[in-house]
Formats: structure tokens, C-alpha cells, sequence
């Protein structure tokens, strides 16, 4: 990803969010941090007792002491106690972070906060962005208002589960990454999909039921991107030339991967893919105020928030 730390905008913004962390993030965080030290202690003390009972286990297994039924009943036993001590750290998490991340957004703009929250599927399949999946694993998920454009943020997986020919469950990753719902500016009636270029062969497998792909006269965005619209004026009128430019620059910021967007219903659906663990502002081992991770989100929420004004949807002019 582009350094985005070296831009004046970013230093000024960033010494207003220091202010912001000492006056309002860290009493929030100090009194969470209470609430995580409690899980701490629930985990190390079931952790104690699974070291305690696993070398008594296996002693008497291999001693014989332990058959037939009686070696079943230990073994879905020391299962129970492994579930348990993994508990404390899904509880924390589930505990922990609806108390962080609400005020962390809200330096931004408005937003609620939802733990384990997705994008409706009916938009994520609309769009045409992602391959077939039939699990939509969500993580976190903002909704709000920044610098008067209505914006849905998203850290979602989905997986296609299916299972082979000894009845196993298999899990094939689809997408891992963010996915930006905006409400747009321009009123357009159409679709619009903007898919990665996957090559001749690629793109000639990726045809779109109902749209038409879509030739434009930007060569560098046509290296990248293939497009497919249910209407030609509206797409060309949606992807202009500085449109295409600045979708080009986000691109870069996020290293060239494999950005893809649609247009529908009024709204700018944006998936990126990542294998980063956005906006981990707590670690369940680690002091909630451990300022490295604080600054780490901060970073990974102006990212997000600057392709606002990089595409400038918050204009209400033409793209």
C-alpha cells in the first residue's frame, strides 16, 4: 500500500486524533482494557487446567488404566475444555470491541458500529464482484455518514462450502477484504460492473448475463479494468476520464491489487481485497492502549475514508 503518512493532510489530521485519543479514546480504552484483563484470567486459569488434566490423561491412557467408553468420555471432555479456553478469547473480542470502535469511527464523521456485521447479500450478488459463495462471514462493520456522503464499511469473507466425495466439508476462499458501499451524487438508472482485466481468455469467461461489454478510450484504465453495462451512454457518462484517472490512483494506493466496483441502484459498491486484519484496535494479550495499534487503525480508517475525496464523491458535480 502507498505510504499515505507523508501528505500534510494526513500529519494535520493525525495531531487532531492524538488530541481526540488523550481527551476521549483512552478512558474508553483504559475502561475496556479492565473488561479484557478478566478474559486473561478466565483463559490462563482453563489453561492451567488443561495442563493439569492432559498429563493425567495421557498417563492413564497409556497405562491402561482408561479403555473402551471410559477413553471416549475423557476424550469429549478434554474437547469441552479446549472450546472453553478458547471461549475467553471470542467473548472478549465480541465484549471489547463494540466499546471501542463506535467513538474511534466517529473522529471521522457519524456511524454505528455493528460486531460481525455484513453488507446485505442481495447487494454483494447484485453487483457481480465476487465468484459464487454461499457464506458471508462478516467481522466489522461501520455505517455512517463522512463528509456528507452515506457510506457502509464492511470487513467481510466469503466462502463457497460444498462438500467432496467423502461427504468432507471444504471451504474454497472467494473474497477476504473490505467492501465501501457509497451513496452517489449522480441519479442513474442502470448497472455498471468494473471487474479486474483478466486477459483475453479470462475476460471472455467472465461475461456478465444482461450486460454488454463496454470499450473505452483510456488505454491505461482498459489495461487494468474491463467493463460490462446494461447501458453504454450511462456508463461512459458514470466513468469519465477523471473518474478513471482517480480510480487508477486508488488503485496504486492499494498496490495494484485487484479492485473491483460496481455502480447500481444510486449506490458505488467498492470491494478490495486484503489480507490484513483491518481495524484491530485491541489485542486480547496486549494492553488496549498500546498506541502502535491505535496509530495502525488510524492509518487503515483514513485509507478508507480518503477515497471520499480522492474520487470526489463528495462533490455534487459530475465525476
Amino acid at each position: 500500500m502507498t505510504d499515505i503518512k507523508q501528505t500534510p493532510e494526513y500529519a494535520e489530521l493525525k495531531q487532531k486524533f492524538d488530541v481526540y485519543y488523550e481527551n476521549k479514546l483512552r478512558p474508553i480504552l483504559e475502561k475496556s482494557d479492565r473488561t479484557r484483563r478478566k478474559y486473561v484470567a478466565a483463559f490462563m486459569l482453563l489453561l492451567l487446567m488443561a495442563v493439569v488434566f492432559y498429563p493425567l490423561l495421557l498417563y492413564y491412557m497409556f497405562t491402561g488404566v482408561l479403555h473402551g467408553s471410559s477413553t471416549g468420555i475423557v476424550l469429549a471432555l478434554s474437547a469441552g475444555v479446549i472450546m472453553l479456553a478458547c471461549g475467553p478469547l471470542y467473548y472478549c473480542r465480541k465484549k471489547v470491541k463494540p466499546q471501542i470502535m463506535p467513538d474511534f469511527a466517529n473522529f471521522f464523521g457519524t456511524f454505528t458500529y455493528a460486531y460481525e456485521g455484513t453488507i446485505q447479500d442481495a447487494i454483494l450478488r447484485q453487483s457481480n464482484l465476487f465468484g459464487k459463495y454461499n457464506k458471508n462471514v462478516g467481522d466489522d462493520y461501520f455505517s455512517g455518514i463522512y463528509d456528507s456522503v452515506r457510506i457502509s464499511i464492511a470487513e467481510e469473507k466469503l466462502q463457497n462450502i460444498k462438500r467432496d466425495f467423502r461427504n468432507f466439508e471444504v471451504k474454497q476462499n472467494v473474497f477476504g477484504g473490505i467492501c465501501i458501499l457509497f451513496e452517489m451524487n449522480k441519479r442513474f438508472k442502470g448497472r455498471t460492473v468494473v471487474l479486474k482485466d483478466r486477459g483475453a481468455i479470462g475476460n471472455a469467461m467472465n461475461k456478465i448475463p444482461g450486460l454488454q461489454n463496454v470499450k473505452l478510450e483510456d488505454s491505461k484504465f482498459e489495461k487494468f479494468f474491463e467493463v460490462y453495462s446494461d447501458d453504454q451512454v450511462e456508463a461512459r457518462y458514470l466513468l469519465t476520464t477523471g473518474f478513471m484517472e482517480r480510480m487508477l490512483r486508488l488503485r496504486d494506493l492499494y498496490g495494484g491489487k485487484s479492485i473491483q466496483f460496481c455502480f447500481d441502484n444510486n449506490t458505488l459498491l467498492l470491494a478490495i481485497p486484503t489480507n490484513q486484519n483491518m481495524f484491530e484496535a485491541n489485542s486480547f494479550f496486549r494492553t488496549n492502549t498500546d498506541k502502535k495499534k491505535i496509530d495502525l487503525v488510524f492509518e487503515q480508517f483514513y485509507t478508507v475514508f480518503s477515497i471520499v475525496g480522492l474520487l470526489k464523491l463528495n462533490q455534487r458535480i459530475g465525476m
